[in-house]
């Protein structure tokens, strides 16, 4: 059985560092996680996930990328043991079958409104919804639709008390739309590919994180390991 999810503020991504520089993640929260290819947003996303299954909160996890078998393959790989979850109900992947769909309006809109109904029919039994990613559905979706989904998470979050989390590739949609996409979010982190001392590292800047000490601006740089998982770095900045 989850936890009471009133009762617990912050999630804990079963990272100690990356706990200690975030100061964990509010629960009850809509998070967006923007960045290019291969600038580990899968990587953070399974991050989140085994956070969530360690605090044994019900995670549903909705993948454009890849199946079931290949998330937990890569999970295990990092070092996040995910299969008593998995095997217990507690962890429920879904496949969205986005290969080579020609995206038009309507297309996406339809994605967009069975996503929503899908949703509707499965969020009872899940405390946790993450979505990796949402890039191919919205690039080609009127903005109304994309609006009416993100209005529909918000819904979720302060409604029904659940938590989202979606990644995305901020080219997915117009600067005008993005901003009004941020400002439904809780949580807002943008990862990129930077060199750091001519060494090539990830990085990961906090855009926003609700009621956190950190400034927004704040940079963490990781990379990825088959040992540590994301193993935060020391090199730091701050926004000027």
């Amino acid at each position: 059985m989850s936890p009471n999810i009133a009762e617990i503020k912050t999630l804990k991504l079963g990272n100690a560092e990356l706990d200690r520089r975030l100061g964990g993640v509010p629960v009850q929260s809509l998070t967006i996680i923007e960045g290019a290819n291969d600038c580990g947003k899968t990587s953070l996303i399974q991050q989140f996930a085994f956070g969530i299954l360690s605090n044994e909160f019900k995670l549903y996890y909705m993948s454009t990328e890849d199946n079931s078998q290949s998330i937990l393959r890569s999970m295990e790989s990092l070092g996040w043991s995910v299969s008593d979850p998995y095997i217990n109900g507690f962890f429920k992947i879904t496949g969205i079958n986005t290969v080579n769909v020609e995206w038009k309006p309507t297309l996406s809109k339809y994605y967009l409104v069975t996503l929503t109904n899908y949703l509707k029919k499965k969020i009872d039994s899940y405390d946790y919804v993450i979505i990796d990613s949402i890039t191919q559905i919205v690039t080609h979706a009127e903005t109304s639709d994309v609006l009416d989904f993100f209005a529909f998470c918000r819904n979720l979050i302060d409604v029904q008390q659940k938590s989202v989390i979606i990644s995305l590739h901020p080219y997915a949609m117009n600067v005008e739309l993005l901003t009004r996409i941020r400002s439904y979010c809780d949580c807002q982190f943008t990862l990129e590919k930077k060199v750091f001392r001519d060494k090539n590292v990830l990085t990961l800047t906090i855009n926003k994180l609700k009621g956190a000490a950190r400034s927004a601006g704040d940079m963490l740089t990781f990379e990825v390991s088959p040992l540590n998982g994301l193993k935060i770095l020391p090199f730091t900045s701050t926004k000027g």
